[in-house]
């Protein structure tokens, strides 16, 4: 019982470490890039757009360093089915969303069904090895390229506002660098120290229930790492402020492929198991195509339609609990 209420609490401490760790981090590292003088474009495209996976990528990259490498791909694959099928049909039920700026947003559609279909297909092996892992990163490159492209459009300014919302209303005020790199390395300090206690408490969970380390990943982790803007999302939902947008899940999604999992299997490679080729790529390849058709139609995301995305999650933790339960 101690060592149960050990691991919950190094879960829980480690969740809040990552959490906070990675706030300090992404907005120090935005206003050293702002007195710096690198364009807002590109600061939106590359530090604001990876920092917000930044947390999925340290836990999977710290569980593939120490030999968990279960967690590494159940917590980047769990992470891509809770936005979408959790946190987006959670909010959705809620509330319709309108979908801004539709065109782009579908080919981020796309995009993301792409880069699903791609670690699908380099998994089938049973495999991520380092090889695998240099399409994944070139499509990671290709995406900040487009990124940056489309953030330069006057139609997108996405990104820009993404940068706002991170830094606040820093104009006409001077920029510490010594307070900001201090900020920037105790942010990235918290998330390391907390991505070790978030593997390590899940792993002592998993042995205390019996249950495979790639399912505590897939539910567990992943949820841990994506709690804030769950909770965030869930709030501005209720209180009728539209603060998640579809496209922002799209983005984060196509990064836990590319970036996370890219990065991942070029660092160790990543075994890839039975339950993940037969039934988590599958659901996550639903649950990207069914976001990117409910998307195209009438630049709108209905109830009906969010209650679609959240039931296949549920289904598909049942499925997982009842068929690939033991061990």
């Amino acid at each position: 019982m101690e060592a149960t209420i050990l691991a919950l609490l190094k879960l829980i401490m480690g969740i809040i470490l990552i959490t906070k760790g990675a706030d300090w981090f992404t907005e120090a590292a935005v206003r050293i890039a702002e007195a710096t003088h690198v364009p807002r474009v590109i600061i939106g495209a590359t530090i604001v757009s990876l920092a917000t996976t930044m947390p999925e990528f340290t836990v999977s990259t710290y569980s593939a360093l120490t030999e968990r490498a279960d967690f590494a791909v159940g917590n980047a694959i769990g992470s891509t089915v809770c936005n979408i099928g959790l946190i987006l049909g959670t909010c959705l039920m809620i509330r319709p969303m309108l979908i801004d700026r539709p065109s782009l947003t579908i080919q981020q559609g796309l995009i993301m069904v792409g880069s699903g279909a791609m670690v699908t297909l380099l998994g089938v092996d049973g495999a991520l090895s380092k090889l695998n892992s240099i399409p994944l990163i070139l499509g990671l490159i290709g995406y900040i390229y487009y990124s940056v492209r489309a953030a330069r459009s006057e139609r997108n300014k996405a990104l820009l506002e993404l940068v706002d919302m991170v830094d606040g209303d820093v104009e006409g005020s001077r920029i510490n660098i010594r307070r900001e790199i201090f900020f920037f390395m105790l942010g990235a300090g918290c998330v390391i120290f907390g991505s070790r206690w978030l593997v390590n408490g899940a792993e002592l969970i998993a042995r205390r229930l019996g249950v495979p380390e790639l399912i505590i990943g897939i539910t567990l982790v992943a949820l841990g790492t994506s709690l804030p803007e769950y909770v965030t999302a869930l709030t501005a939902t209720i209180k009728g402020y539209q603060e998640i947008s579809v496209g922002n899940i799209m983005g984060a999604d196509i990064l836990d492929i590319l970036w996370v999992l890219g990065g991942t299997s070029l660092a160790g490679g990543l075994p890839i198991q039975r339950q993940t080729k037969m039934l988590d790529f599958p659901v996550m390849l639903l649950l990207m195509i069914m976001l990117t058709l409910f998307a195209r139609t009438r630049n709108r995301i209905s109830r009906l339609e969010g209650f679609g995305l959240f039931i296949v999650y549920v289904l598909y933790l049942a499925v997982m609990f009842l068929k690939f339960r033991v061990p």
